[in-house]
């Protein structure tokens, strides 16, 4: 996988984001902008909007997404779930909204991390 097929995989699975993707990457490389600026800049704001209105459909769609990516085993999907997705709920002061909606090998890469 590289940047273009995830941001195209994104926005087919959450295309409520493509308003701000399309912001985002008009002065940027289109869809070929890098996924984890997408994930940091974009997805990860979408996530807590969704966590701070109890959203919870969103919610589940995100993490069964997150742990979709996981499963696949592709190298730069896992990467990209862990250090883009995962690293900034951590470091977040909404991750308690997170964490009881996260599945298992989610949960299991996520209380690994040693930020």
């Amino acid at each position: 996988m590289d940047s273009k097929k995830f941001n195209e995989l994104l926005l087919q699975r959450f295309p409520e984001i493509r308003e701000d993707f399309e912001k985002y990457v008009s002065s940027q490389d289109g869809i070929e902008t890098g996924s984890f600026l997408i994930m940091e800049d974009i997805f990860v704001g979408f996530l807590a909007k969704a966590i701070s209105e109890k959203k919870e459909d969103t919610i589940l769609r995100v993490f069964s997404f997150a742990e979709a990516m996981l499963n696949q085993g592709d190298e730069y999907a896992c990467n990209l779930i862990v250090v883009g997705l995962l690293e900034s709920i951590k470091t977040s002061d909404w991750a308690k909204g997170a964490e009881p909606y996260m599945l298992s090998n989610t949960r299991k890469e996520y209380e690994s991390l040693t930020l």
